[in-house]
């Protein structure tokens, strides 16, 4: 489902004139992760169904063994812009502060949050990444 999801993200933005490339966290390069205009990080929501949401291992793992990147411009605009989404059963909860927490120090604060339910890119998903993209300086 957080893979169909990306996927999603990934053919809404190629819309947008976006070069988009999904790639588990699995399979990343991580020395690519410096070049990049956009970075979208997600992952399923862990944990007790209405207690307790936190990021799967998997993430943690890659987000762990992460090199610190991004770099911010003299007008003040961070590069990479970075995006968390999340796919869930019942709630998100802590989820995304704690995905937060785990990227600190290591990318650009996150501008922007989307989750899924169902793995389905929602109108209100489509109009956050169009927002998101369009106020890239």
């Amino acid at each position: 489902m957080t893979r169909r999801y990306g996927d999603e993200i990934a053919a809404h933005l190629r819309t947008r004139g976006v070069d988009a490339t999904v790639v588990s966290v699995g399979e990343c390069d991580m020395a690519s992760l410096g070049r990049v205009d956009y970075l979208f990080l997600g992952c399923w929501t862990s944990g007790m169904f209405v207690v307790g949401q936190h990021p799967d291992g998997p993430w943690m793992s890659f987000v762990r063994a992460m090199p610190k990147i991004g770099e911010t411009a003299a007008d003040g605009t961070a590069r990479p812009s970075v995006a968390l989404f999340t796919t869930y059963q019942l709630r998100t909860g802590s989820q995304f502060p704690r995905m937060r927490a785990a990227l600190r120090g290591k990318t650009p604060e996150p501008r922007l949050e989307i989750k899924s339910r169902n793995g389905a890119l929602s109108d209100r998903d489509r109009q956050a990444l169009d927002e998101f993209v369009s106020r890239r300086g």
